[in-house]
């Protein structure tokens, strides 16, 4: 695993934690169902993410870590232009 894997396996871990995770999601409207498709997994693992059930893992986990970074770009980029 290289490092930017490693640490953004550790940020998104943190972030599913400590819910930021479950709130940007909620904030760009979109469903579990929509994430989970876009990470690979079904979405009762993200449920168990996002409530501090079980720990993001593996593929999946960097795929969710690379989806919820984008949605905080999105969101940066919207406030910059708004």
């Amino acid at each position: 695993m290289i490092r930017t894997d490693v640490l953004r396996l550790a940020q998104v871990r943190a972030d599913a934690a400590s819910g930021a995770a479950m709130r940007t999601r909620a904030a760009a409207r979109l469903s579990l169902s929509e994430i989970a498709d876009l990470c690979g997994v079904d979405p009762s693992t993200v449920w168990r993410w996002e409530r501090g059930k079980r720990n993001p893992r593996g593929e999946a986990a960097l795929a969710y870590a690379r989806v919820l970074e984008d949605l905080a770009q999105h969101r940066l980029h919207r406030d910059e232009v708004a």
